[in-house]
C-alpha cells in the first residue's frame, strides 16, 4: 500500500483522494476550507485543515515518507511555491496540477516529476476516442488481470522494449503506447520500439505484477 498526500481539494484533488482511498491506498489531504475537510475525512486516512503555502505545515505532514505528493491547487503562486517547498523538502514524487502550458513550464522547471492540465488531457482523451475507439473498451480480460496506463520511470526513457525486458522480469505485457502531445496510438509497439519521455504505456498484466512495476515510477 502506497502512501499519498493530495494537497488542495478542489474537484481534481477531491475526487482523485477519494478514488486512491477507495483503491486501498493510504491517504493523507490538507486544504484550509474547513468544510471540504470534513466532507472527505470519512472516506481517506487523515484529513488536516492547513495552509500549504507555509513550509512548516507540509514539513509536519512527514513529506518525506510519501511516495507520491499531488499539488492540485490551481492558483498559480500557490502551487509554484508548495511545489518549490516539497522539493527544498525532499519529496520523492511530485505530481502537480497546472491550469495551462505556461504554469506547466513553470512547475517544471521547480522540478515537478508530472504535470497535468486537466481539461486540457480530457479533451485530448475524448477527442481521441472519438477519432479511435478506446482500445480499453473493448478488451476482455481473464480473471484477475488490469490494465494499467503509465508514464514510463526515468529510467525506462531511450530503452527498447526489447531492452527492458518486461515479460520476463514483470510479467507484463505492453498492448499499446500513446504519444501524450499529439494523441497518437501505436497498438502492439514492436520490440524495437525507443521509449520516449512524452510516451505512455498500456501495460496487461496481474494486478499485483502492475503493481510492482509502478513501485519503480
Amino acid at each position: 500500500m502506497a502512501k499519498f498526500v493530495v494537497i488542495g481539494l478542489g474537484k481534481f484533488g477531491f475526487y482523485l483522494a477519494k478514488k486512491l482511498a477507495e483503491e486501498k491506498q493510504e491517504v493523507l489531504c490538507l486544504d484550509k476550507d474547513e468544510n471540504v475537510i470534513e466532507q472527505i475525512s470519512e472516506d481517506v486516512s487523515e484529513a488536516i485543515i492547513g495552509d500549504a503555502t507555509r513550509k512548516e505545515v507540509l514539513k509536519g505532514l512527514g513529506i518525506q515518507e510519501a511516495d507520491r505528493v499531488v499539488v492540485a491547487i490551481g492558483d498559480l503562486s500557490a502551487s509554484i511555491l508548495i511545489t518549490l517547498y516539497l522539493k527544498e523538502l525532499g519529496c520523492k514524487f511530485i505530481l502537480a496540477k497546472a491550469n495551462d502550458e505556461d504554469h506547466a513550464r513553470i512547475l517544471s522547471l521547480l522540478g515537478a516529476d508530472k504535470i497535468v492540465i486537466p481539461e486540457k488531457d480530457a479533451a485530448i482523451k475524448e477527442a481521441q476516442g472519438l477519432v479511435t475507439p478506446n482500445i480499453l473498451d473493448f478488451l476482455p480480460l481473464l480473471p484477475g488481470f488490469s490494465v494499467a496506463q503509465i508514464d514510463p520511470p526515468p529510467a525506462f526513457i531511450g530503452k527498447s522494449f526489447k531492452e527492458l525486458q518486461l515479460r520476463s522480469k514483470y510479467h507484463v505485457y505492453v498492448i499499446a503506447i500513446r504519444n501524450k502531445h499529439t494523441g497518437r496510438l501505436v497498438l502492439l509497439p514492436s520490440a524495437d520500439h525507443v521509449i520516449e519521455k512524452d510516451e505512455e504505456l498500456y501495460l496487461v498484466g496481474r494486478k499485483e505484477e502492475l503493481t510492482a512495476i509502478s513501485k519503480n515510477i
